[in-house]
């Protein structure tokens, strides 16, 4: 999947490419990264719009995530989501909610699967 991984990056922007390790996976930085701007939104601290502003990588990141390492249900959630459609400053829906949940406990089970190592 690395291989794929960086070119589905390369090909949205080559910089994204930054983002990977040695390994070419999003690198475990990164992802804590995405996880606190997940939090945030589910929070209420920001705004999709707000993240768009200081981070638009962010929504990149959480696309490759899905589609890298997402489970088929995360993967179902990110397409009912509303969250990618404009970054504006609506409140997020119920099942912007569940797709961020559903996201941070896949992140986190990685994250831990990588600090085992």
């Amino acid at each position: 999947m690395s291989d794929d991984l960086a070119a589905y990056l390369d090909s949205i922007d080559g910089r994204l490419v930054a983002y990977l390790d040695v390994d070419r996976d999003i690198s475990s930085g990164a992802l804590r990264h995405v996880q606190s701007y997940a939090v945030a939104l589910i929070q209420g601290l920001v705004v999709p719009e707000h993240v768009h502003e200081d981070w638009p990588d962010f929504f990149h990141l959480v696309d490759a995530f899905v589609l890298a390492y997402g489970s088929s249900r995360l993967g179902h959630l990110a397409r009912m989501s509303s969250l990618f459609e404009g970054g504006g400053d609506d409140p997020l829906t119920d099942g912007d909610r569940v797709f961020l949940v559903t996201l941070l406990a896949e992140l986190h089970e990685l994250l831990s699967q990588r600090d085992a190592r």
